[in-house]
């Protein structure tokens, strides 16, 4: 049976504007293919068990051909799933979105086109710049200087632009200089109000004000980047009424900029729950994971324990599981241990109910319990990471176990993203590190972390942090989302007001 799929359109930036339509989508959705311009805390309404697929799709930077984005889409549906494509903005304002809805019918697969809020309208509105103004604006035109890679270049409709009354540019930050002269060249006043907004509707965003003839030159000195919006017509020219600094917003968390550095799959409920008490929520992943094929011990597992101490590991191992064509019957007889609840859920997803998890969320605390019910030489599966620390498999091993390691994945330091970049030289208030890794990657980013919190979910990862020569503020007496957001809401006190 044939699935559907369905282009939606994201928004601007901000998750409250997906309209009713898209969420109701997004949540029921099997599978979402997703890319950069798509926000994280949107991915917080799927579905737990859907499969996310991230397209990047960054300009000149795509992890997919677009091709292969249409063989993914059709792919999962016709393997009987719904699919959203979600889509930055509207899919049909310079998405590419009819490209891949045309790729869905010849190929036989429904599809359907659910609008968005475009940043045409979206960032202006958003940022208090009116397009049109009675009796100073009521045409407005809509441009973009970027082709796409592999077309020819062509000049922008300077003369038809220049008569217009308002002018917006989108994905044009590269090329800002050569826009803004050939609206001049082509008779637009270089005294007409102008404005560039950075990564409207979102935490990050920025915007400056000046005049088509300055407004380059002001964007290049305040250090804007793309994606931006430039509007030029009498709407840039009226007074801010936010007297330039962005309203902080609601809730015991408000306007404090906090960076989560998860990778985004399981950060989801986190980030919601954060901006849902007011807090600015960068998310910058500081590992990536991998998930590598592994050698199962047979169809059916003869071991007496199953252990797992991450989310990562119980993924890896249904992932082989699904490749080698097996299911829940390969658990056999084992015991199930998780390190803590959302392990434990993680598993009952699959339909694997954990037989222990010990009181205190931790390593050490899982082999001493694990000792205490198991006896010496029963045999133990330890599905984990390439970079797991050795304190189960030794633990176990010295208590008489024998421990056979199976590595499911591998976790990759990476670098703060842009966004982050942005927010610690704006200044951040807190990091919430989950992984030793994480910890390890932010020491060696070198951002400035003075007057940073920094939270760790737990001792291994504090430890880490300690020794990587980060400067650790607390670890919560709850390891996991609860615990880190409790111990925030504690240090709200402490941490310094921001400006905008």
């Amino acid at each position: 049976m044939t699935g559907r799929v369905w282009l939606v359109g994201a928004g601007p930036g901000d998750a409250g504007l997906i309209t009713v339509r898209g969420r109701e989508l997004l949540e029921r959705a099997d599978v979402v293919v997703y890319d950069r311009l798509a926000g994280a805390e949107l991915l917080t309404f799927a579905r737990p068990d859907a499969e996310l697929i991230d397209v990047f799709k960054a300009p000149g930077q795509h992890t997919l051909p677009q091709d292969q984005i249409h063989d993914i889409l059709i792919e999962r549906a016709r393997a009987g799933m719904e699919v959203v494509r979600l889509k930055g903005g509207d899919p049909f304002i310079y998405g590419r979105g009819w490209e891949e809805i045309e790729a869905c019918y010849l190929a036989g697969v429904p599809c359907e086109v659910v609008p968005g809020v475009s940043s045409v309208t979206g960032v202006p509105t958003g940022a208090g710049v009116p397009l049109t103004v009675r009796g100073q604006a009521s045409t407005v035109s809509m441009v973009t200087p970027s082709v796409g890679k592999g077309l020819p270049a062509r000049e922008l409709p300077y003369e038809a632009m220049a008569k217009m009354d308002t002018s917006v540019v989108l994905m044009g930050g590269t090329r800002l200089e050569k826009v803004t002269k050939g609206l001049m060249a082509a008779g637009r006043e270089g005294a007409t109000p102008a404005a560039v907004v950075q990564e409207g509707t979102l935490p990050g965003e920025r915007q400056v004000r000046a005049t088509l003839a300055t407004i380059a030159g002001v964007v290049r000195d305040e250090g804007l980047r793309a994606p931006m919006v430039l509007i030029v017509g009498p709407g840039a020219g009226l007074p801010r009424l936010d007297g330039n600094t962005p309203a902080a917003g609601f809730g015991p968390l408000a306007g404090r900029r906090v960076v989560v550095t998860r990778p985004s799959s399981a950060s989801r409920q986190v980030i919601s729950k954060l901006r849902g008490l007011g807090a600015h929520v960068i998310d910058s992943p500081l590992i990536r994971i991998e998930y590598l094929e592994a050698d199962l011990p047979g169809s059916r597992s003869d071991h007496d324990w199953m252990v797992f101490t991450s989310l990562h590991a119980v993924e890896g191992l249904v992932r082989q599981l699904e490749r080698q064509g097996l299911d829940a019957r390969f658990f056999g007889t084992a015991r199930i241990a998780a390190v803590g609840p959302k392990t434990a859920a993680c598993l009952e997803k699959v339909g694997i109910r954990a037989d222990l998890i010990p009181g205190e969320h931790r390593a050490r605390a899982l082999v001493e319990a694990i000792t205490v019910e198991a006896k010496s030489g029963e045999r133990v599966l330890f599905p984990c990471g390439t970079l797991a620390v050795d304190e189960v498999s030794q633990g176990l091993s010295r208590a008489g176990m024998e421990v056979q390691t199976l590595h499911v994945y591998d976790t990759r330091p990476q670098p703060p993203n842009d966004a982050a970049l942005d927010a610690f030289q704006r200044g951040v208030d807190a990091v919430l590190l989950y992984s030793p890794s994480a910890a390890r990657s932010l020491a060696a980013s070198g951002v400035d972390l003075d007057g940073v919190q920094v939270f760790c979910v737990g001792p291994t990862t504090a430890d880490a942090g300690r020794s990587a020569g980060l400067r650790i503020t607390g670890v919560p007496d709850i390891y996991g989302d609860e615990g880190m957001i409790a111990a925030l809401l504690e240090m709200v006190d402490a941490l310094p007001a921001v400006d905008g």
